[in-house]
């Protein structure tokens, strides 16, 4: 799954790398971003420009009346066919730009203790996290709302997680965007990007969704904090 992750690039630095955005609003950045939050999401408008615009993490459809229940990781193997995530996945897929993605490693010896790892790309590329997104009405107020995307891990990275986020290759980008694709002619994008991934401790810090400052992408030595 993907349940935190870092993005601290400026709009300006990520056009530079993804190409031409309209941007709507402001994005400060974040060294541990979570659920709940405000988060820059990129999509692609009626007029089939791209936009990078500000989105609740925690899905949640339009057609929905509960708002309680905010899944915030779509399974790729079923986003296509859920009820929930079906219609949102036929017509509005997003990519959440991000700089690493935390994940918790299950330890055997010692269940209860919860150890992240930071993992990103080893040339710290900009990451391309493939979502859905949908806006919904609730007691008079609109809201948007996305989830990442998951599949099974990497090799590479299978003895952090047995899942990651789906990483979309830039060469698939054209198909994801392509308004008319379904999920037959878009499995070629399900496969994630397989360039050279680096990982390691962090601090357990990591853990409190407060703990938000650049100290987050220093690698752990094991000293307990104070």
């Amino acid at each position: 799954m993907c349940g935190r992750y870092g993005f601290i690039h400026r709009p300006e630095a990520l056009q530079q790398a993804w190409g031409r955005l309209h941007v709507f609003g402001d994005f400060p950045p974040s060294y541990n971003r979570a659920p709940g939050q405000m988060h820059p999401v990129v999509r692609q408008a009626p007029d089939l420009r791209l936009e990078l615009v500000p989105m609740r993490w925690g899905w949640v459809p339009g057609w929905s009346t509960r708002t309680h229940f905010r899944p915030i990781n779509a399974p790729a193997e079923t986003v296509a066919t859920q009820p929930l995530f079906r219609e949102a996945f036929r017509a509005r897929r997003a990519l959440v730009p991000a700089d690493w993605y935390f994940e918790w490693p299950f330890v055997p010896e010692d269940p209860s203790e919860k150890h992240p790892m930071l993992i990103r790309a080893q040339d710290h590329r900009i990451l391309a996290l493939a979502g859905i997104w949908d806006q919904h009405t609730a007691e008079g107020q609109t809201e948007e709302t996305f989830a990442i995307i998951t599949v099974p891990a990497l090799p590479a990275l299978q003895h952090i997680h047995p899942r990651m986020p789906l990483v979309l290759d830039r060469s698939h980008w054209p198909l994801w965007w392509h308004p008319h694709a379904r999920r037959t002619h878009l499995e070629p994008c399900f496969q994630p990007a397989d360039f050279s991934w680096e990982s390691f401790p962090v601090s357990p810090q990591v853990n409190s969704t407060r703990y938000d400052a650049p100290e987050v992408v220093l690698p752990w030595d094991g000293t307990i904090p104070d």
